[in-house]
């Protein structure tokens, strides 16, 4: 960075080569998705304000050129989760921006305040298969209470249940076989089965081995500290305390987690993976294809995001450049692929 950087250029250097992956430890992956949050801003400022990046100081970082940052790239195409993934890079800065530039905490503090928006009716929101995977195994499975809440977060997320169906599932609706099922009590009282997977059979044989050998087979499957059928709060509290851990750990990820958010990554991962649409849709119990077809637009989306992302470029990744070494920031950001 050049003397004449201006104090915003350095924030975003500090910000990217030291509080980020020295201080806070943060993976390359995260590191580039913060990059490319802060490279979309530049290039909002540019195309849309007629900024250069070598014009535009912390003074210059308010609240509403961050909101109608997000609008300009809702209207380029994207949809509110990846907006709000964007955001929360965005608020991330600001968040150390405030302790590094003591004379606009105001204002700064008033973008790290900006709320996230809720997906619309119409816009499914869900997680990526890492962030699940973060997500169900970050209980200890080494402590009776631990090991409950995998077993909830991976058969919410594995069978696709609504969570009342999970609540209502018996120790006999389980079948741990060649084929391992479980037995869902749906909407107006349709049973359906579902098959799950074999890590999910171990998981839940090893759970009724250790604290449900000798239950009959009314007993509820998953109960509360009270040895009574959870029900729905219980379950969004399990959900809203490990995702509230990790988003501590790592602010760019998704919040909130609700319940049937699992049940939509388990259809979006389905159809991600090429399985038919009838089949996602006997295996949700929807009764009208139309209700399953939203994961299909939805993904439809994504692949036209993905081949938009994909067309300018393909480049693998390298280690981070001396930031020292570079004339200005758009530079300094475009070095780091």
């Amino acid at each position: 960075m050049n003397r004449n950087s201006t104090d915003f250029a350095c924030l975003v250097t500090g910000f990217l080569t030291d509080y980020l992956p020295l201080q806070r430890c943060y993976s390359h992956n995260t590191l580039l998705s913060y990059r490319d949050s802060l490279k979309l801003f530049l290039r909002f400022l540019g195309e849309a304000k007629g900024i250069s990046p070598d014009s535009f100081y912390v003074k210059d970082f308010k609240r509403e050129l961050v909101i109608e940052f997000l609008e300009w790239y809702r209207q380029k195409g994207a949809g509110i989760q990846a907006a709000n993934q964007r955001l929360a890079a965005i608020k991330a800065f600001a968040g150390y921006a405030q302790f590094e530039s003591v004379e606009c905490i105001a204002p700064l503090q008033e973008v790290a305040g900006i709320k996230a928006k809720k997906a619309s009716p119409g816009e499914v929101s869900y997680l990526t298969v890492a962030q699940m995977s973060a997500l169900i195994n970050r209980p200890d499975v080494n402590t009776h209470t631990g090991f409950r809440h995998r077993v909830i977060l991976t058969l919410l997320y594995d069978s696709g249940c609504r969570v009342q169906e999970l609540c209502d599932i018996t120790v006999g609706d389980v079948f741990l076989n060649a084929t391992s099922t479980v037995r869902l009590h749906g909407k107006g009282n349709k049973n359906r089965t579902v098959v799950i997977a074999d890590e999910t059979a171990s998981l839940l044989r090893n759970y009724i081995q250790k604290y449900l050998h000798g239950a009959p087979g009314t007993q509820p499957l998953i109960t509360n500290r009270c040895r009574q059928r959870i029900d729905r709060d219980g379950i969004a509290y399990i959900i809203k305390k490990y995702e509230e851990e990790i988003h501590r750990e790592d602010p760019a990820f998704p919040e909130p987690v609700h319940c049937h958010m699992f049940r939509h990554s388990k259809a979006m991962h389905m159809l991600e993976a090429g399985i038919n649409i009838i089949y996602i849709r006997d295996f949700l119990g929807h009764e009208d294809i139309s209700t399953t077809m939203v994961y299909v637009r939805a993904d439809n989306r994504l692949k036209n995001d993905a081949v938009n992302k994909l067309a300018p470029k393909v480049t693998g990744e390298t280690e981070l450049p001396d930031w020292s070494k570079d004339k200005d920031l758009m530079q300094f950001l475009n070095s780091l692929k």
